[in-house]
């Protein structure tokens, strides 16, 4: 029979036991966890940027081309549809870089600057204030080369239009590329008037165009009929967006002439406004958004 000592022993040998094991178990679950880290060194990094990064820093693309067609009318970014956007966004706290296709100085469309008494947007303070803020004006004078650009750095993408648009968003690789990879990475691509020229040739990652079976809006036929007419010239773009846009499997929608309408298609992530009218809209849609509201 073993004593009272050698039985008081055993179970203190059975205890420690017990809580090396209890130890070793601990141990080797947080090696686990370390182990599961460093065979995913992104997820931390991702988290981080989707909370500090993403959701505070949107970035707002312009064209870089500057003569309409074969006219030697100047042409460019029609100036509100950039500010409106701009404002919206700034307003409700987010960062925003302007980038253009090539870089440096934006071209704008003469008869968008509010000041031209010929123009045909002489009533904008949303766009006066802009330029009357040299800050603002500095801006649009020296871009970020969109080639420059790493959109994993954006929550959101945003294409004003303007007639330069059309000559060069579809066929620049560095726009077709920031469109799919800011949509596929969970942002937001927005576009205004002829800013949905950004949209025609992006392509996802299954080969799949970006814009196919979504409702979609742009500058319409009957408001092209209308430049054409101011500008006594007919046929100076290469396409008109209400033709070109289904032909990528996109359903167009429109209102009457220069009404304004926004159309949020993608779960939320792929907002379109049909002219300069809409552009306030689609920024407040985009902060909406972005801020957690409803996609609708």
């Amino acid at each position: 029979m073993e004593s009272k000592e050698q039985n008081e022993i055993k179970y203190n040998g059975r205890k420690i036991t017990s809580s090396i094991l209890l130890a070793g178990l601990v141990l080797s679950s947080v090696l686990a966890v370390l182990l599961y880290s460093l065979s995913f060194p992104n997820y931390a990094i991702s988290t981080a940027r989707a909370q500090n990064i993403l959701h505070k820093n949107v970035l707002i693309v312009t064209t870089s081309h500057n003569v309409l067609g074969k006219t030697g009318y100047s042409t460019g970014l029609w100036l509100p549809e950039m500010t409106h956007p701009y404002f919206a966004l700034q307003n409700a706290g987010f960062n925003i870089t302007v980038a253009s296709v090539k870089g440096g100085n934006v071209p704008i469309d003469p008869y968008s600057v509010p000041s031209n008494p010929q123009g045909t947007n002489r009533d904008d303070p949303i766009t006066d204030k802009f330029l009357h803020t040299p800050a603002d004006v500095t801006r649009i004078n020296y871009t970020v080369p969109i080639s420059n650009v790493d959109s994993n750095e954006y929550s959101a993408v945003v294409f004003p239009g303007g007639n330069g648009a059309t000559y060069d968003f579809p066929w620049d690789k560095n726009v077709n590329k920031i469109v799919a990879d800011i949509y596929e990475h969970g942002g937001i691509v927005a576009a205004v008037c002829h800013g949905p020229a950004a949209l025609l040739n992006a392509t996802l990652s299954n080969g799949q165009y970006l814009i196919k079976g979504m409702k979609i809006t742009g500058f319409s036929n009957e408001e092209e009929a209308i430049i054409e007419i101011l500008i006594g010239k007919k046929h100076v773009l290469q396409f008109f967006l209400e033709n070109e846009l289904p032909k990528r499997g996109a359903t167009y929608e429109k209102v009457y002439v220069h009404e304004p309408l926004v159309i949020v298609s993608g779960n939320g992530r792929l907002i379109t406004g049909q002219n300069p009218e809409s552009a306030t809209n689609v920024g407040e849609k985009v902060v909406e958004i972005l801020k957690g509201g409803q996609a609708t």
